[in-house]
């Protein structure tokens, strides 16, 4: 960016914007970039590959998004970072256009630019998450193991026999089971099923709830 043919500077949403006239033939556009944007590069490899950002839906017929400018390589975390300095950079297709003309231009595509930025971005861990199993389906596990014994289940937590037969049998049943009937059969699947895996389960469970990455 060079100052002496910057010809419009403002704010958008709190985003520095400058727009440049590089030379008599074209016009250039800067839009800011903030660390928790939906990033127009990866921080892995620096490049536009494998992301959420979409060049194609922030551009205009105008106006095309050529490059990203200012990011910076991190030697401690070892990835690509946002700096105050860092910008998406769109360029004017047509050349020779009047500067009031490009200036609307470039405006348009700022907004387009924005928008993208500020999309929420659903993360790859988000969509593989383990399934966290509730506790009617804890219940349904334990009950329709053929290796539990139902007698023995019935003894060891007072639940009748023929009324765990019938959820086995019938497991919708359990969505209509006593409250009391359900934690006795959830305390039986932990001592039974409890496992590294449930562990994990529950991790994610909690990096849900708290929103940790």
């Amino acid at each position: 960016m060079q100052k002496q043919d910057m010809i419009y500077e403002d704010f958008m949403e709190d985003r520095a914007i400058k727009m440049f006239k590089d030379d008599e033939l074209n016009y250039s556009v800067y839009v800011q970039v903030f660390t928790t944007d939906n990033l127009p590069f990866s921080p892995i490899t620096g490049d536009k590959k494998h992301i959420f950002f979409d060049y194609d839906q922030a551009a205009t017929d105008g106006v095309a998004i050529s490059d990203v400018c200012g990011n910076k390589f991190n030697q401690v975390t070892q990835k690509y970072e946002v700096t105050d300095r860092t910008y998406v950079v769109g360029k004017v297709v047509k050349q020779s256009l009047p500067e009031d003309k490009a200036l609307l231009l470039m405006k348009k595509a700022a907004h387009n630019i924005i928008a993208e930025l500020n999309k929420p971005v659903l993360m790859s861990k988000m969509k593989h998450r383990p399934h966290i199993m509730n506790d009617v389906e804890r219940c349904t596990q334990l009950l329709t193991d053929e290796s539990v014994d139902l007698g023995t289940l019935s003894k060891e937590t007072g639940i009748a026999e023929d009324t765990l037969l019938s959820y086995r049998d019938q497991p919708d049943l359990l969505k209509n089971a006593y409250h009391i009937e359900l934690k006795k059969l959830v305390a039986k699947y932990f001592e039974v099923f409890f496992n590294r895996n449930e562990i994990e389960r529950f991790r994610f469970m909690l990096i849900d709830i708290v929103g940790l990455t």
